[in-house]
């Protein structure tokens, strides 16, 4: 039999996350489930209640293009990577949880503690699983190809389910489907998609604000943004994404100032400059097929300005 598509969880509901032991006894030689690597960041949570953010029925691989599927998943809220097992990495991926990891919070008797501190047994086992393999990273990340499977892009199943949960409103849903069959039809005619922006220059400057965690900041118009892109809508191989217009003209706080990220294809760690995060500014909605993952949009500094 395989795996079971839906999880048994909804979006909002609180739920126990297993101990270590329960955890570790899932796992096989690789420290997986279902090809979903458990990573050390996550073992301090063991034990812990969580929020359920999102189901992940799909979601997007970076660098292979379209969305792919996956079973019996939750992305738990605020639960994120902090890289401390991974090189220092500043990606801050919301973590995947299998549903045998988890359990309903009205199971629980008492209050359960973190069990990070264990160092003896199944705990021990989750912290000293493996994080570096053959020249690269290994993580959630860089194992997320092998831990979902192929969907067709006319497969509207997921839409479906995620409308009956109400984690996709039907506004938003016809939005998708317009976005995505008019962007598909301007392919086959030559054209950008909708939102894409495309720039004349290359080697522009990443900007030089200097800009720390906590400031406040002012995206730019679209024209000084496509000033600083090249014919690939890229500054120094970086995309202004058509996911992050709906942010042009307003402010935010910065969040993290980004010198490493692991690269999700390759496993490599990559250095940036003049790049930061935003505080609450994350990939959704239609122009990313209402992927659950949340990821934070990375923003050149000379995308911004101080206020």
């Amino acid at each position: 039999m395989g795996p079971i598509l839906a999880s048994p969880f909804i979006q909002g509901q609180v739920i126990v996350i297993r101990s270590s032991e329960e955890i570790a006894a899932t796992l096989d030689a690789d420290g997986k489930l279902e090809g979903l690597l458990f990573m050390p960041e996550m073992a301090c949570y063991c034990g812990s209640n969580a929020i359920v953010h999102r189901n992940v029925d799909k979601t997007c691989v970076e660098g292979f293009g379209g969305m792919r599927r996956m079973f019996s998943t939750v992305l738990l809220k605020d639960l994120k990577c902090d890289g401390s097992s991974h090189g220092g990495c500043q990606r801050g991926c919301l973590f995947f949880w299998k549903a045998a990891w988890l359990r309903p919070a009205e199971e629980e008797n008492g209050t359960a503690e973190p069990q990070l501190n264990s160092r003896v047994g199944p705990a021990s086992t989750l912290l000293d699983l493996p994080t570096y393999r053959e020249d690269r990273y290994y993580c959630q990340s860089t194992e997320l190809f092998g831990a979902t499977h192929s969907m067709s892009r006319w497969n509207l199943t997921n839409f479906f389910r995620e409308l009956g949960r109400g984690e996709l409103k039907v506004p938003g849903f016809m939005q998708i489907l317009f976005l995505t069959s008019f962007n598909r039809f301007r392919k086959l005619l030559g054209f950008q998609a909708i939102g894409a922006i495309a720039g004349i220059q290359y080697g522009n400057s990443r900007g030089n604000l200097g800009l720390q965690p906590g400031e406040w900041v002012e995206v730019l118009s679209r024209g000084e943004i496509q000033a600083t892109l090249d014919p690939n809508g890229k500054n120094r191989g970086l995309a202004f994404t058509p996911a992050m217009f709906e942010y042009i003209g307003k402010r935010y706080q910065v969040e993290t100032q980004l010198q490493r990220i692991i690269l999700e294809k390759s496993g490599e760690m990559a250095s940036l400059m003049n790049t930061v995060t935003l505080k609450g500014v994350t990939c959704h909605g239609p122009c990313a097929n209402n992927c659950p993952r949340n990821n934070s949009h990375y923003w050149r500094e000379c995308w911004l300005r101080r206020v």
